[in-house]
């Protein structure tokens, strides 16, 4: 029995002559955009955020998939990465080419022809796919757009966003309402300088593209340093531990600024000052519409 992660070689696949194969557009490019766009990726963690986006639900076809992928050289496998069980998985600049013959690059895919992505920054593109998971059972997520997609974008847009963010997720307001409410994300796995700091609080009274504002971090030391440190008038901003958001959603501590003091909002996402907000939000900013 294999480990869960791992891919062989199966037979009855299509050949390769003359680095030519057939390929399924959708059983095939769905996995490949995934990949490329989380930058690194856990088999369990594909598994899980690529539902909904393709028909294929059995678990064998797709490792079958994956390491025909692999041997195509669309995709790289890389070793397990502690503590995220399982093979991981990122895109080839030649995978990211397909996804551009495809029409499923961004902007001629500028933002893709980058250097490999650096495998000592696995560990927080991990943990931003486990916090993404999260917020899919937490809130009705209508789609998220990561960092490498967010930096096409804002190549392209009139209006980038005024900060780099991890990823922005876009989600529904009220209960049947038709409001789209678009979250910043940013996992700050080490503590910045003040300076640092102070430079995102001018940008955030800048910022036009997103409705709120959610930094996750690793302990309660960071969460009451950053609650402290990043605000905004413009941007409401929220800190959340990302290991008790991903135990207990919206239902997690959110540690926000209120006055010159940090308030932590024991009744989670859903209380003051984020989401009580979400029916007054302006919804003219479209930033991931807008070119």
């Amino acid at each position: 029995m294999q480990r869960q992660g791992d891919i062989s070689r199966i037979t009855g696949r299509p050949v390769i002559h003359r680095d030519t194969s057939t390929l399924s557009p959708a059983k095939y490019l769905p996995l490949l955009k995934l990949i490329r766009d989380a930058t690194f990726i856990s088999r369990l963690q594909l598994e899980l955020l690529i539902a909904g986006q393709t028909k294929e639900t059995n678990y064998d076809c797709r490792n079958r998939r994956l390491s025909h992928l692999v041997e195509l050289g669309l995709i790289q496998v890389y070793p397990e990465c502690f503590s995220y069980p399982g093979r991981v998985f990122g895109s080839t600049p030649r995978g990211m080419k397909i996804l551009e013959l495809a029409g499923l690059g961004k902007f001629r895919g500028s933002a893709y022809r980058e250097a490999q992505a650096n495998v000592g920054q696995m560990p927080r593109f991990l943990k931003l796919n486990e916090i993404e998971i999260a917020a899919r059972e937490a809130f009705n997520v209508l789609r998220c757009v990561r960092a490498r997609e967010l930096r096409s974008l804002n190549r392209a847009s009139r209006r980038p966003t005024r900060k780099a963010y991890d990823s922005i997720a876009v989600i529904t307001g009220a209960p049947n309402s038709s409001a789209q409410i678009y979250l910043g994300i940013q996992y700050e796995r080490t503590i910045k300088s003040k300076a640092r700091y102070a430079q995102i609080r001018k940008n955030l009274e800048a910022e036009s593209q997103i409705h709120g504002l959610l930094y996750f971090v690793d302990s309660e030391k960071a969460a009451a340093f950053i609650s402290g440190e990043v605000y905004s008038a413009t941007v409401p901003v929220g800190v959340v531990i990302a290991s008790q958001f991903q135990s207990d959603g919206a239902d997690a501590t959110l540690r926000v600024l209120d006055g010159l003091s940090v308030v932590r909002a024991m009744a989670g996402l859903i209380a003051h000052p984020l989401c009580d907000l979400l029916s007054e939000f302006d919804q003219t900013n479209a930033p991931i519409a807008d070119s």
